[in-house]
């Protein structure tokens, strides 16, 4: 009987050159100046992850999101991700994203590489206006998101890999699973907690091929 397999990627900066889908959607709409001041309120503790979600999205109520949707569909994912995925797959991984980016990207690339799960920031976009978030992703829960998807698919946490950029994905890099892959880290303490730090997304793929090979032998 085969063993599955897991892997789970991070979005922004992982799989997609931007760094974070919110800056990318503030930029096209012109509220930049408004998340800075958000996100300075979220650094000094006066408002919590959920809030600060909440008014960022409300910064773009009213606004035309047709120009954001048509970016997002010209958007594509870094050069050797669609192969990457391919390899993963081909050898029987379970492949999908979890990100604290937003759906409206997170949807289409998870469309495009044929994920088997997408977890994203969830909005509530009705015509070409945003009307709110029905679901943030807080990066300090993807831990938990982490360990309910391998629920869902049955699949032992030993033999869960999880491939991420920066510090927004630190609750999933503490967490004891079988690969933990820094790619082209923004982070040092990502750096310190991975098993191996990989400078593309081919040779993460090559690493969980071969640790799959080996029966997901401890790193």
């Amino acid at each position: 009987m085969n063993e599955a397999y897991l892997v789970a990627f991070d979005m922004d900066g992982t799989l997609i050159p931007i760094r974070s889908s919110w800056e990318f959607v503030h930029r096209l709409l012109g509220t930049e100046k408004t998340a800075l001041r958000y996100r300075r309120m979220y650094e000094r503790g006066e408002i919590d992850y959920r809030r600060w979600a909440e008014l960022d999205v409300a910064s773009w109520r009213g606004k035309d999101f047709s120009k954001v949707i048509g970016e997002v569909e010209r958007l594509e994912p870094l050069e050797d991700a669609v192969e990457a995925v391919g390899m993963l797959k081909s050898h029987g991984f379970i492949v999908g994203i979890i990100s604290s980016g937003l759906n409206i990207v997170a949807d289409r690339l998870c469309s495009r590489l044929e994920m088997d799960f997408c977890r994203s920031a969830e909005l509530i976009i009705v015509g070409n206006e945003v009307r709110g978030i029905i679901e943030e992703l807080e990066p300090e829960r993807k831990a938990d998101e982490l360990a309910r998807v391998a629920r869902e698919f049955g699949v032992p946490l030993r033999r869960v890999a999880f491939v991420g950029d920066g510090e927004s994905d630190l609750s999933v890099f503490r967490m004891r699973i079988g690969r933990k892959i820094a790619f082209r880290p923004a982070s040092q303490l990502i750096v310190s907690l991975a098993d191996h730090v990989v400078d593309s997304l081919m040779e993460a793929a090559r690493i969980l091929v071969e640790w799959k090979g080996s029966g997901g032998i401890e790193p």
